[in-house]
Protein backbone atom coordinates (compact mmCIF):
# COMPACT_ATOMS: atom_id res chain seq x y z
CA UNK A 1 0.00 0.00 0.00
CA UNK A 2 1.31 3.76 -0.99
CA UNK A 3 2.71 5.59 1.94
CA UNK A 4 0.81 9.21 2.83
CA UNK A 5 3.39 11.15 0.95
CA UNK A 6 2.83 9.01 -2.06
CA UNK A 7 -1.02 9.73 -1.47
CA UNK A 8 -0.12 13.45 -1.51
CA UNK A 9 1.45 13.43 -4.42
CA UNK A 10 -0.83 11.29 -6.10
CA UNK A 11 -3.61 13.80 -4.83
CA UNK A 12 -1.13 16.92 -5.96
CA UNK A 13 -1.37 15.25 -9.85
CA UNK A 14 -5.23 14.25 -9.93
CA UNK A 15 -6.46 16.09 -12.83
CA UNK A 16 -9.40 18.49 -13.17
CA UNK A 17 -10.97 20.87 -15.02
CA UNK A 18 -9.43 24.01 -15.67
CA UNK A 19 -11.68 27.25 -14.95
CA UNK A 20 -12.00 29.58 -17.06
CA UNK A 21 -10.07 32.44 -15.09
CA UNK A 22 -7.02 29.91 -15.05
CA UNK A 23 -6.99 29.64 -18.64
CA UNK A 24 -7.60 33.51 -19.03
CA UNK A 25 -4.95 34.26 -16.83
CA UNK A 26 -2.10 31.27 -18.39
CA UNK A 27 -2.94 32.70 -22.08
CA UNK A 28 -2.62 36.30 -20.66
CA UNK A 29 1.03 35.49 -19.10
CA UNK A 30 2.52 33.51 -22.39
CA UNK A 31 0.45 35.65 -25.00
CA UNK A 32 3.98 36.86 -26.12
CA UNK A 33 5.23 33.30 -26.49
CA UNK A 34 1.91 31.76 -28.11
CA UNK A 35 1.18 31.90 -31.72
CA UNK A 36 -2.55 31.35 -33.15
CA UNK A 37 -1.99 28.43 -34.29
CA UNK A 38 -0.70 26.98 -30.93
CA UNK A 39 -3.55 29.85 -29.05
CA UNK A 40 -6.05 27.54 -31.42
CA UNK A 41 -4.45 24.05 -30.24
CA UNK A 42 -5.12 25.26 -26.72
CA UNK A 43 -9.09 26.15 -26.73
CA UNK A 44 -9.91 23.41 -28.96
CA UNK A 45 -8.32 20.93 -25.81
CA UNK A 46 -10.93 19.86 -22.76
CA UNK A 47 -10.50 21.87 -19.71
CA UNK A 48 -8.52 18.69 -18.23
CA UNK A 49 -6.34 18.41 -20.84
CA UNK A 50 -5.75 22.61 -20.56
CA UNK A 51 -5.49 21.61 -17.09
CA UNK A 52 -2.74 19.26 -17.70
CA UNK A 53 -1.12 21.91 -19.94
CA UNK A 54 -0.85 24.79 -17.28
CA UNK A 55 0.55 22.72 -14.68
CA UNK A 56 4.38 22.68 -15.78
CA UNK A 57 3.82 26.34 -15.66
CA UNK A 58 4.67 29.11 -18.19
CA UNK A 59 5.88 28.31 -21.87
CA UNK A 60 8.89 29.50 -23.03
CA UNK A 61 9.98 30.71 -26.48
CA UNK A 62 10.19 27.45 -28.68
CA UNK A 63 9.87 26.66 -32.78
CA UNK A 64 7.19 24.02 -32.24
CA UNK A 65 4.66 24.82 -29.70
CA UNK A 66 2.23 22.66 -30.65
CA UNK A 67 4.01 19.83 -29.97
CA UNK A 68 5.30 20.91 -26.58
CA UNK A 69 1.75 21.31 -25.75
CA UNK A 70 0.88 17.71 -26.70
CA UNK A 71 3.54 16.42 -24.83
CA UNK A 72 3.21 18.17 -21.57
CA UNK A 73 -0.68 16.36 -21.83
CA UNK A 74 1.24 13.23 -22.28
CA UNK A 75 3.91 13.33 -19.69
CA UNK A 76 1.29 14.29 -17.25
CA UNK A 77 -0.78 11.32 -18.07
CA UNK A 78 1.89 9.01 -17.67
CA UNK A 79 2.36 10.39 -14.39
CA UNK A 80 -1.00 10.02 -13.37
CA UNK A 81 -0.46 6.12 -14.54
CA UNK A 82 2.57 5.70 -12.44
CA UNK A 83 1.53 6.89 -9.22
CA UNK A 84 -1.65 5.06 -9.64
CA UNK A 85 0.29 1.97 -10.23
CA UNK A 86 2.14 2.78 -6.82
CA UNK A 87 -0.85 3.49 -4.32
CA UNK A 88 -2.52 0.28 -5.49
CA UNK A 89 -0.38 -2.01 -6.52
CA UNK A 90 1.66 -4.49 -4.43
CA UNK A 91 5.13 -4.10 -6.21
CA UNK A 92 4.76 -5.80 -9.20
CA UNK A 93 4.24 -4.00 -12.43
CA UNK A 94 0.38 -4.71 -14.07
CA UNK A 95 0.20 -4.28 -18.05
CA UNK A 96 -1.49 -1.44 -18.30
CA UNK A 97 -3.85 -1.07 -21.36
CA UNK A 98 -3.13 2.06 -23.86
CA UNK A 99 -5.71 4.15 -24.21
CA UNK A 100 -6.13 5.33 -27.91
CA UNK A 101 -5.42 8.62 -28.47
CA UNK A 102 -7.52 10.98 -30.00
CA UNK A 103 -8.30 11.78 -33.76
CA UNK A 104 -7.08 14.56 -33.73
CA UNK A 105 -3.31 13.43 -31.55
CA UNK A 106 -3.25 10.58 -34.31
CA UNK A 107 -3.95 13.08 -37.55
CA UNK A 108 -1.12 15.30 -35.84
CA UNK A 109 1.43 12.37 -35.09
CA UNK A 110 0.89 11.17 -38.93
CA UNK A 111 1.78 14.48 -39.71
CA UNK A 112 5.18 14.50 -37.53
CA UNK A 113 5.69 11.34 -38.93
CA UNK A 114 5.71 11.79 -42.71
CA UNK A 115 7.87 15.33 -42.20
CA UNK A 116 10.04 13.53 -40.32
CA UNK A 117 10.45 10.72 -42.82
CA UNK A 118 10.49 13.38 -46.12
CA UNK A 119 11.57 16.37 -44.81
CA UNK A 120 11.65 19.54 -46.70
CA UNK A 121 14.78 22.35 -46.41
CA UNK A 122 13.33 25.69 -46.83
CA UNK A 123 15.73 28.50 -46.50
CA UNK A 124 15.36 30.64 -43.63
CA UNK A 125 14.59 34.53 -44.33
CA UNK A 126 17.56 37.06 -43.10
CA UNK A 127 15.09 38.68 -41.08
CA UNK A 128 14.41 35.58 -39.12
CA UNK A 129 18.11 34.20 -38.83
CA UNK A 130 19.94 34.01 -35.71
CA UNK A 131 23.51 32.72 -37.15
CA UNK A 132 25.94 33.64 -38.96
CA UNK A 133 25.73 36.80 -41.95
CA UNK A 134 27.49 39.67 -41.43
CA UNK A 135 24.32 41.78 -41.38
CA UNK A 136 22.77 40.05 -38.34
CA UNK A 137 21.44 41.87 -35.61
CA UNK A 138 20.41 40.09 -32.23
CA UNK A 139 17.00 39.78 -31.72
CA UNK A 140 16.18 42.29 -28.62
CA UNK A 141 13.63 41.07 -26.03
CA UNK A 142 10.87 43.69 -25.61
CA UNK A 143 10.20 44.40 -22.14
CA UNK A 144 6.42 43.42 -20.73
CA UNK A 145 4.26 46.69 -20.65
CA UNK A 146 3.42 47.18 -17.41
CA UNK A 147 1.89 50.66 -15.80
CA UNK A 148 1.65 52.33 -12.79
CA UNK A 149 -1.58 54.59 -12.99
CA UNK A 150 -5.17 54.30 -14.46
CA UNK A 151 -4.95 56.66 -16.88
CA UNK A 152 -2.51 58.54 -19.86
CA UNK A 153 0.64 56.34 -19.42
CA UNK A 154 -0.81 53.15 -18.02
CA UNK A 155 -1.00 50.30 -19.86
CA UNK A 156 -4.15 48.84 -21.21
CA UNK A 157 -4.81 44.76 -22.17
CA UNK A 158 -7.46 43.57 -24.24
CA UNK A 159 -9.77 40.80 -22.75
CA UNK A 160 -10.79 39.90 -26.33
CA UNK A 161 -9.72 39.81 -30.16
CA UNK A 162 -10.86 44.08 -30.27
CA UNK A 163 -10.29 47.46 -31.08
CA UNK A 164 -7.99 46.20 -33.18
CA UNK A 165 -6.05 44.63 -30.49
CA UNK A 166 -5.56 40.50 -30.26
CA UNK A 167 -6.48 38.99 -27.31
CA UNK A 168 -4.36 40.01 -24.44
CA UNK A 169 -2.32 42.50 -26.53
CA UNK A 170 -1.13 45.76 -24.52
CA UNK A 171 -0.70 48.97 -25.32
CA UNK A 172 -0.01 52.07 -23.63
CA UNK A 173 -2.26 55.17 -23.19
CA UNK A 174 -1.42 58.35 -24.91
CA UNK A 175 -3.94 60.58 -24.55
CA UNK A 176 -7.55 61.00 -23.75
CA UNK A 177 -11.44 62.37 -24.73
CA UNK A 178 -14.06 62.75 -22.81
CA UNK A 179 -15.42 59.01 -23.82
CA UNK A 180 -11.97 57.26 -25.41
CA UNK A 181 -8.19 56.12 -24.54
CA UNK A 182 -6.04 57.17 -27.37
CA UNK A 183 -3.42 54.59 -27.42
CA UNK A 184 -0.34 53.63 -29.59
CA UNK A 185 -0.94 52.61 -33.10
CA UNK A 186 -3.01 55.50 -33.55
CA UNK A 187 -6.35 53.56 -31.99
CA UNK A 188 -8.86 54.34 -29.85
CA UNK A 189 -10.52 52.03 -26.82
CA UNK A 190 -13.85 53.64 -25.10
CA UNK A 191 -14.31 53.99 -21.49
CA UNK A 192 -16.96 52.29 -20.60
CA UNK A 193 -15.67 49.68 -21.46
CA UNK A 194 -13.32 48.84 -18.59
CA UNK A 195 -13.55 45.19 -17.13
CA UNK A 196 -15.57 44.05 -20.26
CA UNK A 197 -13.26 44.34 -23.61
CA UNK A 198 -9.72 45.64 -21.84
CA UNK A 199 -8.49 46.23 -18.70
CA UNK A 200 -5.57 48.43 -16.58
CA UNK A 201 -2.16 46.62 -16.29
CA UNK A 202 -0.48 47.67 -13.33
CA UNK A 203 2.87 46.46 -12.07
CA UNK A 204 2.74 44.21 -9.28
CA UNK A 205 -0.77 42.87 -9.97
CA UNK A 206 0.43 39.71 -11.14
CA UNK A 207 2.42 38.90 -8.13
CA UNK A 208 -0.73 39.92 -5.97
CA UNK A 209 -2.39 37.50 -8.13
CA UNK A 210 -0.21 34.66 -7.53
CA UNK A 211 0.13 35.43 -3.92
CA UNK A 212 -3.74 35.25 -3.77
CA UNK A 213 -3.69 31.89 -5.75
CA UNK A 214 -0.95 30.50 -3.39
CA UNK A 215 -2.98 31.57 -0.55
CA UNK A 216 -6.27 30.25 -2.00
CA UNK A 217 -4.28 27.06 -2.66
CA UNK A 218 -2.87 26.16 0.76
CA UNK A 219 -6.41 27.39 2.14
CA UNK A 220 -7.60 24.55 0.36
CA UNK A 221 -5.10 22.09 0.95
CA UNK A 222 -5.79 23.03 4.72
CA UNK A 223 -9.39 22.03 4.20
CA UNK A 224 -8.77 19.31 2.24
CA UNK A 225 -6.17 17.93 5.15
CA UNK A 226 -9.19 18.77 7.85
CA UNK A 227 -11.76 17.03 5.32
CA UNK A 228 -9.70 14.13 5.35
CA UNK A 229 -9.21 14.04 8.93
CA UNK A 230 -12.57 14.23 9.73
CA UNK A 231 -13.68 11.30 7.04
CA UNK A 232 -10.90 9.12 8.50
CA UNK A 233 -12.50 10.23 12.39
CA UNK A 234 -15.94 8.87 11.14
CA UNK A 235 -14.77 5.85 9.50
CA UNK A 236 -13.31 5.17 13.29
CA UNK A 237 -17.01 6.35 14.85
CA UNK A 238 -18.02 4.10 12.14
CA UNK A 239 -16.44 0.71 13.03
CA UNK A 240 -16.60 1.54 16.81
CA UNK A 241 -20.68 1.79 16.29
CA UNK A 242 -20.20 -1.80 13.81
CA UNK A 243 -18.41 -3.38 16.70
CA UNK A 244 -20.59 -2.01 19.35
CA UNK A 245 -24.41 -2.07 17.41
CA UNK A 246 -24.79 -5.80 18.08
CA UNK A 247 -24.72 -4.93 21.85
CA UNK A 248 -26.71 -1.91 20.81
CA UNK A 249 -29.27 -3.91 18.74
CA UNK A 250 -29.67 -6.04 21.99
CA UNK A 251 -30.40 -3.31 24.08
CA UNK A 252 -32.53 -1.43 21.82
CA UNK A 253 -34.83 -4.74 21.46
CA UNK A 254 -34.77 -5.10 25.15
CA UNK A 255 -36.00 -1.85 25.36
CA UNK A 256 -38.48 -2.80 22.78
CA UNK A 257 -39.77 -5.35 24.58
CA UNK A 258 -40.15 -3.61 27.80
CA UNK A 259 -41.72 -0.63 26.15
CA UNK A 260 -44.26 -3.24 24.48
CA UNK A 261 -44.82 -4.73 27.78
CA UNK A 262 -45.46 -1.79 29.79
CA UNK A 263 -47.81 -0.83 26.77
CA UNK A 264 -49.97 -3.81 26.68
CA UNK A 265 -50.18 -3.63 30.50
CA UNK A 266 -51.34 -0.06 30.25
CA UNK A 267 -53.92 -1.31 27.53
CA UNK A 268 -54.73 -4.60 29.97
CA UNK A 269 -55.50 -1.89 32.81
CA UNK A 270 -57.23 0.63 30.71
CA UNK A 271 -59.56 -2.31 29.34
CA UNK A 272 -60.29 -3.80 32.95
CA UNK A 273 -60.73 -0.05 33.83
CA UNK A 274 -63.28 -0.25 31.00
CA UNK A 275 -64.62 -3.66 32.08
CA UNK A 276 -65.32 -2.08 35.72
CA UNK A 277 -67.21 0.63 34.28
CA UNK A 278 -69.48 -1.34 32.03
CA UNK A 279 -70.45 -3.74 34.91
CA UNK A 280 -71.04 -0.41 36.97
CA UNK A 281 -73.20 1.09 34.26
CA UNK A 282 -75.41 -2.95 33.84
CA UNK A 283 -75.49 -2.43 37.76
CA UNK A 284 -76.65 0.96 37.69
CA UNK A 285 -79.22 0.29 35.13
CA UNK A 286 -80.27 -2.85 36.77
CA UNK A 287 -80.86 -0.88 39.83
CA UNK A 288 -82.75 1.52 37.61
CA UNK A 289 -85.15 -0.99 36.17
CA UNK A 290 -85.94 -2.46 39.57
CA UNK A 291 -86.59 1.16 40.97
CA UNK A 292 -88.84 1.52 37.92
CA UNK A 293 -90.75 -1.95 38.39
CA UNK A 294 -91.19 -1.28 42.20
CA UNK A 295 -92.93 1.71 40.66
CA UNK A 296 -94.38 0.06 38.60
CA UNK A 297 -95.77 -2.71 40.66
CA UNK A 298 -96.97 -0.10 43.70
CA UNK A 299 -98.87 1.89 40.85
CA UNK A 300 -100.27 -1.19 39.70
CA UNK A 301 -100.98 -2.55 43.69
CA UNK A 302 -102.75 1.38 43.75
CA UNK A 303 -104.55 1.20 41.14
CA UNK A 304 -106.22 -2.65 41.72
CA UNK A 305 -106.81 -1.16 45.10
CA UNK A 306 -108.65 1.53 43.85
CA UNK A 307 -110.71 -0.34 41.12
CA UNK A 308 -111.47 -2.93 43.70
CA UNK A 309 -112.89 -0.79 46.05
CA UNK A 310 -114.82 1.05 42.89
CA UNK A 311 -116.25 -2.52 42.49
CA UNK A 312 -117.09 -3.20 45.46
CA UNK A 313 -119.12 0.09 46.01
CA UNK A 314 -120.71 -0.47 42.35
CA UNK A 315 -121.26 -4.24 43.39
CA UNK A 316 -122.93 -2.92 46.84
CA UNK A 317 -124.68 -0.19 44.32
CA UNK A 318 -125.90 -2.79 41.94
CA UNK A 319 -127.10 -5.16 45.04
CA UNK A 320 -128.71 -2.02 46.61
CA UNK A 321 -130.51 -1.62 43.41
CA UNK A 322 -131.09 -4.74 42.77
CA UNK A 323 -133.43 -4.80 46.63
CA UNK A 324 -134.95 -1.65 45.08
CA UNK A 325 -135.65 -3.40 42.11
CA UNK A 326 -136.92 -6.55 44.18
CA UNK A 327 -138.63 -4.10 46.39
CA UNK A 328 -140.27 -2.88 43.71
CA UNK A 329 -141.52 -6.22 41.78
CA UNK A 330 -142.89 -7.18 45.12
CA UNK A 331 -144.73 -4.29 45.28
CA UNK A 332 -145.76 -4.24 41.63
CA UNK A 333 -146.85 -8.19 42.20
CA UNK A 334 -148.72 -7.65 45.30
CA UNK A 335 -150.50 -4.85 42.96
CA UNK A 336 -150.89 -7.17 40.04
CA UNK A 337 -152.73 -9.89 41.96
CA UNK A 338 -154.96 -7.10 43.67
CA UNK A 339 -155.55 -5.78 40.10
CA UNK A 340 -155.84 -9.51 39.32
CA UNK A 341 -158.17 -10.32 41.80
CA UNK A 342 -160.21 -7.26 41.52
CA UNK A 343 -160.77 -8.11 37.87
CA UNK A 344 -161.89 -11.57 39.03
CA UNK A 345 -164.45 -10.11 41.13
CA UNK A 346 -165.92 -8.00 38.40
CA UNK A 347 -165.59 -11.10 36.03
CA UNK A 348 -168.25 -12.70 38.57
CA UNK A 349 -169.86 -10.48 39.37
CA UNK A 350 -170.71 -9.19 35.46
CA UNK A 351 -171.68 -12.40 34.29
CA UNK A 352 -175.19 -11.70 32.45
CA UNK A 353 -178.30 -15.12 31.92
CA UNK A 354 -178.41 -16.69 28.93
CA UNK A 355 -181.56 -14.99 27.76
CA UNK A 356 -179.90 -12.14 27.81
CA UNK A 357 -177.43 -13.59 26.11
CA UNK A 358 -179.44 -14.74 23.33
CA UNK A 359 -181.36 -11.33 23.08
CA UNK A 360 -177.76 -10.08 22.23
CA UNK A 361 -176.88 -12.54 19.92
CA UNK A 362 -177.07 -11.27 16.12
CA UNK A 363 -180.90 -12.71 14.29
CA UNK A 364 -178.81 -14.58 11.46
CA UNK A 365 -176.87 -16.44 13.95
CA UNK A 366 -177.45 -19.69 14.97
CA UNK A 367 -177.65 -20.59 18.66
CA UNK A 368 -174.36 -22.46 19.51
CA UNK A 369 -174.44 -23.21 23.19
CA UNK A 370 -173.43 -20.50 25.90
CA UNK A 371 -170.48 -18.33 25.01
CA UNK A 372 -167.79 -16.42 27.19
CA UNK A 373 -167.74 -13.00 28.51
CA UNK A 374 -165.05 -11.86 26.26
CA UNK A 375 -166.53 -13.83 23.10
CA UNK A 376 -169.85 -11.65 24.16
CA UNK A 377 -167.58 -8.49 24.81
CA UNK A 378 -165.42 -8.51 21.25
CA UNK A 379 -168.84 -10.15 19.33
CA UNK A 380 -171.20 -7.14 21.06
CA UNK A 381 -168.47 -4.55 21.30
CA UNK A 382 -169.75 -3.83 24.97
CA UNK A 383 -167.25 -2.13 27.35
CA UNK A 384 -166.52 -4.68 30.08
CA UNK A 385 -164.85 -1.67 32.03
CA UNK A 386 -168.26 -0.16 32.23
CA UNK A 387 -169.02 -3.21 34.13
CA UNK A 388 -165.87 -2.76 36.15
CA UNK A 389 -166.84 1.40 37.04
CA UNK A 390 -170.71 0.66 37.05
CA UNK A 391 -172.02 -2.05 38.65
CA UNK A 392 -174.79 -3.93 36.27
CA UNK A 393 -178.13 -4.67 37.29
CA UNK A 394 -179.20 -7.69 38.74
CA UNK A 395 -180.66 -10.65 37.62
CA UNK A 396 -183.85 -10.27 40.13
CA UNK A 397 -184.20 -6.95 38.28
CA UNK A 398 -183.96 -7.90 34.63
CA UNK A 399 -186.54 -10.59 35.58
CA UNK A 400 -189.61 -9.11 37.28
CA UNK A 401 -191.49 -12.51 37.26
Amino acid sequence: PATEEEKQMLRQFAPRAATDQERDRWLIKNARVLNDKARGVFMDMGPMDQYRVMFEGDLKEARDLVEILYGRVKRFLDMEQQLRGMSHGNGEKKEVKKKEPSKKLQELSKQIAHSMANPEYQEVPESERRTAGVNQELEVKKPILEGTVKGVGGVIEAMFKKYALAKGERVQVVAETKDLWKVTGERTIPKAQVNKGWKWVIKGADEEAKKKAEEDAKKKEALEKKRQEEEQKEAEEEAKKKEGGKDAKKKDKEKAKKSDEKEKGKEKAKEKEKAKEKEKAKEKEKAKEKEDAAKKNSKAKKRKRDSDSESEEEDKEEESEEEEDGKLLGRTKKAKQKVETEKAATRKAAVPDQGLLQGLSHPDEKEEGPKTIEQLTMASDIDVTRFHSQPGPSPNDMNPN
